[in-house]
């Protein structure tokens, strides 16, 4: 996992919440004439995900009118959510925006950009099962379909995998240990699988229903939104060389190492699959697979068929705060390894970056976890440093913890041999059978501590990586109510450190 050191802020333009001011400003100065058309859009784009808080629908209003901000984070649309920490960057992006409100007495929506023009299929397509006795989880994944990892999973055929997504959730709840919960959710789980029809309706749903409604998800794949991104297209294809240019320079010493395609037009072309744009030579502009088109070609393309055009993981920031009055991005580490390469780009319109804001983390912990640890004489802060390994039985040692009984074996085996050698045979019988239960029983032993350690192991640092990294939103709410994450948002409410800690 990257990580990226508390320096960071020197590569930006904002540095925290403390300039969210002098960032609105900048904002105010801009021109945003597609507001009215864009929430329009994202008003429609609610209604297949669930009703919005009538507080939200106001906002929407004033977005509309240019009178209210944004702050968006985003993530791939993973199968039943995805793994948490994309569950943990919306409850951010909330808390960010009730904050900057507060300070800039405007309205200021929170956004989820769900990533439907991304295509790796890879990304989305499974969740982790926890196995008997074991600290590696199960990968449960699904099949492919046509063109996946090809074209934009937003493209790709959902319905044909709902019987197959059914068949992951049960796999994954008789992994679980049942509660009271694990009916009920399941019932809702699949009520929600059956009702969506794309991978982004689905993850919608989820988070609609077991975070809130105080939310816009944004849904970028769609034909309405690609019209109102042809002009930053056109853009982006009118400034390729001065967006080549500094972008080559971009990377500077003690920034992490991050590998971004530097010579690509980071526009994708879509013509049943998804293609890279690159500029071979002067006003020509190619696919791999074999699409060539002059700038003017290429403009007139945008200009007729926007829909045909998607943006990259260096243009998508770009388009982003050309879309939307963007106070702030919530990221994760990795996404603030390669954003602090793409301040130059930002430059090169006239805008400056976002304030780039780090998402929370949480560990959540059961009060039968906090007894585990206990009993392992450890706390949370020092398991999570330094793990605890398996425990292994050690048989030469057991052997030599028994010299004492095997040396009085012998003399009672010697002295009962006295009496005759019946006697001395079944002596030594009745002792040899004693010490093969010892050591079944240390053995025992021995398995249920390493029980307790592999429990503790992929509960709380599922194969040796943060929770959030692993677990998707599912098992959690089996275990803990599907209230969770609404408990979970009020934890957020209350915490400044990187990650916070929720006791169930």
């Amino acid at each position: 996992m990257i990580q990226i050191e508390a320096g960071y802020t020197k590569w930006l333009d904002y540095k925290g919440m403390d300039e969210l001011e002098a960032r609105a400003s900048e904002l105010e100065g801009r021109s945003y004439p597609h507001l009215e058309s864009l929430a329009g859009i994202l008003r429609a784009q609610q209604m297949v995900h669930g009703p919005l808080s009538d507080v939200l629908d106001s906002k929407l209003d004033a977005l509309a009118k240019g009178e209210a901000f944004t702050i968006v984070t985003g993530q791939q649309v993973g199968v039943f959510g995805g793994p948490l920490f994309a569950v943990y960057k919306l409850l951010t992006v909330l808390k960010r925006a009730k904050q900057a409100e507060a300070v800039l007495g405007k309205p200021v929506i929170p956004i989820f950009w769900m990533a439907t023009e991304d295509h790796d299929f890879a990304e989305i397509n499974h969740v982790y099962a926890p196995q008997p006795l074991s600290r590696q989880l199960r990968k449960e994944a699904l099949s492919t379909v046509p063109l996946a990892g090809k074209a934009s999973v937003g493209e790709l055929e959902f319905d044909r995998l709902k019987i197959e997504l059914v068949q992951m959730l049960q796999r994954l709840f008789v992994s679980e240990t049942e509660t009271v919960h694990t009916a009920t959710l399941y019932h809702e789980l699949v009520v929600l699988l059956q009702a969506s029809h794309s991978f982004a309706q689905f993850f919608g749903k989820m988070m609609r229903r077991f975070v809130g409604n105080d939310f816009l998800l944004f849904d970028p794949h769609q034909p309405d939104v690609r019209r109102l991104e042809r002009e930053a297209f056109k853009q982006l294809i009118v400034q390729h060389d001065r967006l080549h240019e500094v972008f080559r320079d971009s990377f500077e010493d003690g920034m992490p190492t991050v590998e971004l395609n530097r010579d690509a037009a980071h526009v994708f072309y879509h013509d049943g699959t998804r293609e890279l744009l690159t500029k071979e030579q002067q006003d020509v502009f190619t696919t791999k697979r074999g699409h060539c088109f002059t700038e003017a070609e290429l403009l007139q393309e945008i200009d007729e068929h926007p829909e045909r055009f998607s943006n990259n993981v260096v243009s998508r920031p770009l388009m982003q705060d050309y879309l939307f009055p963007t106070l702030a991005y919530v990221a994760g580490p990795g996404e603030i390894a390669y954003w602090l390469q793409l301040r130059p780009l930002f430059h090169v319109f006239g805008w400056k970056m976002p304030l780039l804001i780090p998402r929370l983390g949480a560990v959540v912990m059961s009060t039968n976890d906090e007894k585990k640890l206990a009993q392992e004489g450890t706390t949370l802060v020092d398991y999570l440093t330094n793990p605890l390994p398996d425990h292994s039985f050690d048989d030469e040692s057991f052997d030599q913890s028994l010299y004492a009984y095997r040396t009085l074996s012998e003399a009672i085996g010697q002295e009962a041999g006295k009496r005759g050698h019946r006697f001395e045979t079944n002596a030594r019988h009745i002792l040899d059978r004693l010490a093969d239960e010892m050591r079944a029983e240390a053995k025992r032993e021995q398995y249920r501590l390493n029980r307790r350690r592999i429990h503790l192991s992929t509960r709380l640092l599922p194969m040796d990586a943060p929770q959030e990294r692993i677990w998707s939103m599912v098992p959690l709410m089996n275990r803990h109510g599907d209230d969770l994450f609404v408990r979970l948002r009020a934890a957020y409410e209350q915490a400044e450190w990187e990650r916070c800690l929720v006791k169930i």
